[in-house]
């Protein structure tokens, strides 16, 4: 009798980040709980007075693998203004048993409170099946600027399978809630509907960007921006999407940043 040859596998590590930010008596944001696990670690960037502060992610190791699985949950109190960036791209790599990796990002910014999302990004190496979902829930008047930015494929190799789930609720209410899938197990993920032959495809939603800069604005009518890529206002608002397909993360930034010119922002907050 011959043994079936083993199954080759890891077991997936599980890693958890918790920001919480309060505004204090003076007016300030101040981190109440900076937590990370391996590979996550959370630090403050600059002046402790700064507006806003200032809140970026480090990563230990390369990852995550297939079988990972991250959660990330980011709570914004009343008045708080935070700025959430990362120093390195997310590489999303293989495993042997093909299981996915998985990143689980909660957000929550409650009233007047304020957040600028835009960590490096997300690189789907080849062969890889990296899903990530993120659920964002807004107070009354809170203000976002979100961007997700991907990058497909590593060593001329696309990835088998990358899947990205986005709900934004506003007041309790949808806003936003966009779901794309893509790779070479995943039917029509290279046509016309997701990628249309792009390697970068950048999201960026602005929530009040008033809150932002005085001459930012959510009334602008939907806009192309650049062939496959363009600007929309959202029903139950006041809130516009930059949806961007590019060939490159430079040249999807430039593409963004014509959107957030035409919303009032002459740059990044």
């Amino acid at each position: 009798m011959t043994r079936p040859a083993a199954t080759l596998g890891r077991t997936g590590m599980r890693a958890r980040a918790r920001l919480t930010v309060r505004q204090d008596e003076a007016g300030f944001a101040v981190p109440t709980e900076l937590f990370g696990e391996p590979p996550y670690r959370l630090i403050q960037v600059g002046r402790a007075d700064a507006v806003p502060l200032h809140i970026a992610m480090t990563d230990s190791c390369a990852g995550p693998l297939g079988g990972d699985h991250y959660t990330v949950d980011i709570d914004v109190g009343a008045g708080a203004a935070v700025t959430f960036s990362s120093t390195t791209s997310t590489v999303a790599l293989p495993s042997s048993d093909r299981e996915p990796s998985h990143i689980h990002t909660t957000i929550r910014v409650d009233t007047g409170g304020r957040l600028h999302w835009s960590p490096e990004p997300t690189i789907y190496g080849g062969g890889s099946r990296h899903h990530t979902t993120t659920t964002i829930h807004l107070s009354h008047d809170a203000g976002l600027v979100y961007r997700e930015t991907q990058a497909l494929g590593l060593q001329g190799r696309a990835t088998d399978e990358a899947r990205s789930h986005i709900r934004a609720i506003l007041d309790g209410k949808p806003l936003w809630d966009q779901e794309t899938a893509f790779g070479n197990d995943v039917q029509g993920g290279a046509g016309p509907a997701v990628n249309a032959g792009a390697r970068v495809l950048q999201q960026t939603l602005l929530v009040r960007p008033d809150l932002w800069q005085h001459t930012g604005t959510h009334d602008v009518p939907a806009q192309v921006l650049a062939p496959g890529s363009c600007l929309l206002p959202l029903e139950g608002g006041p809130a516009l999407l930059i949806s961007v397909q590019a060939d490159s993360v430079e040249e999807a930034t430039r593409i963004s940043a014509k959107g957030l010119a035409a919303a009032g922002l002459g740059v990044a907050p």
